[in-house]
């Protein structure tokens, strides 16, 4: 009897004779569901691709796993376990830092930036080299010390990069002990220090990092043998959670170990939220575009009412008939929703392949897109939810009024 369900349901949406006004409107819920479905796979696979975009630029400057102490603003590192986070399975590189805010100055221009002191693999892991758009990349210039600086600090400062031969830039620092309101010229301690390259990640680095090696910064603050952080570097595909926790239980209570998705937590859940907002709203959007499928399935079973009495009279139970108009919207609905994933993945393919959006001045040449199976998912768990409340309604109102009781 399944089988006969099946057969008359297929029936009445491939008739093969003239194309009636149910036809009709059975083929638009179609590509209203696929429409629809398709909008939503393009739209959170961007939202998938601005994530991936936003969390490849902060990688360059932000480890895996970050370590910073809890009391005080400095550790010393004969007291650090780093060999011991070293032969953690899945971390690929333990490096130290210093981080803090100076003052910059070039001839008559000055500002407050970020000056970061990275290791000596820092070139290695980080990738920062294939992001520069002037310059090397290189911590080493005539025999000393040299630095990489954002482009927007190099526009602030209105930085020659082809003069820092002669005419470096200079950083200085607040001594720590010494009070501004007592000595302003001992307060700090200056640094020269020639700039070898200018990188652009994004508005956050640009504008305010400056990196030099990390022992031109522990001269520069005054430090003996400190450091602020302790960078993780893990492996591909390594879950950031887990490893966090095993460090954190290394290091104990007095170190807070946070990966990089906590540490730009904002940037992160805010694009997820708008992400799962929109997923909302354009699900509203299918509900109220699924209710064609119940005008379809209404007009149907208004169309079919003598075929309801004659199956009725031949025997058919009430739910053998329910199961008929039941399987018709569930086809309409299943096909609209398999034709706008396919849609939407094709769609998501030739932006990747070949930038059909494309971004003018932007970071990337063209609209980044990524699919997640997770969203797939729910995508295509939505669209039949509502496709199935959608024919429900009118199959057991309506075959209950014309005979199938």
């Amino acid at each position: 009897m399944a089988r006969l369900d099946f057969f008359i349901a297929k029936r009445y949406l491939f008739a093969r004779k003239s194309l009636s006004i149910i036809s009709v409107m059975s083929l638009i819920c179609m590509l209203v569901v696929a429409v629809v479905t398709m909008a939503m796979v393009v739209v959170l696979s961007a939202f998938n691709g601005i994530e991936n975009l936003i969390d490849s630029r902060y990688r360059y400057l932000e480890p895996d796993l970050n370590v910073e102490p809890v009391y005080s603003k400095v550790m010393a590192l004969d007291s650090l376990p780093l060999a011991e986070l070293r032969a953690i399975n899945g971390v690929r590189e333990v490096d130290v830092s210093i981080v803090e805010y100076v003052l910059a100055e070039y001839e008559s221009n000055q500002r407050i930036v970020m000056m970061k002191g990275v290791g000596q693999n820092f070139l290695k892991y980080s990738g920062i080299d294939s992001l520069l758009i002037e310059g090397v990349a290189d911590f080493e210039m005539g025999g000393g010390a040299s630095s990489l600086i954002g482009i927007g600090v190099k526009y602030d400062l209105n930085l020659r990069l082809f003069e820092q031969s002669y005419n470096p830039l200079r950083l200085s620092a607040l001594q720590r002990g010494k009070r501004l309101s007592s000595s302003r010229e001992t307060a700090f301690n200056r640094r020269s220090i020639p700039v070898a390259g200018v990188f652009s990640i994004n508005i956050d680095f640009d504008s305010d990092y400056v990196l030099v090696p990390v022992g031109f910064a522990s001269d520069l603050l005054k430090y003996q043998d400190e450091i602020t952080h302790i960078e993780l570097q893990l492996d591909e595909g390594v879950a950031l959670d887990r490893k966090r926790d095993e460090v954190q239980s290394i290091l104990g209570p007095n170190y807070k170990v946070r990966s990089r998705l906590e540490k730009n937590e904002l940037i992160y859940k805010t694009n997820k939220t708008e992400k799962w907002a929109t997923f909302a709203i354009m699900g509203f959007i299918l509900l109220i575009a699924t209710f064609n499928i119940i005008a379809a399935l209404t007009l149907l079973i208004n169309e079919k009412r003598e075929d309801i009495k004659v199956l009725s009279g031949m025997g058919a139970s009430a739910s053998v008939i329910k199961r008929i108009f039941f399987i018709e919207g569930a086809m309409i609905n299943t096909l609209g929703a398999f034709a706008g994933l396919l849609l939407g993945l094709a769609f998501v393919f030739l932006q990747q392949r070949y930038g059909i959006i494309r971004l003018e001045g932007g970071l990337v040449d063209f609209y980044p897109v990524q699919t997640s199976p997770g969203d797939l998912l729910a995508i295509f768990a939505l669209v039949l939810f509502c496709g199935l409340l959608s024919s429900v309604v009118p199959v057991h109102i309506f075959t209950r009024k014309y005979g199938a009781v």
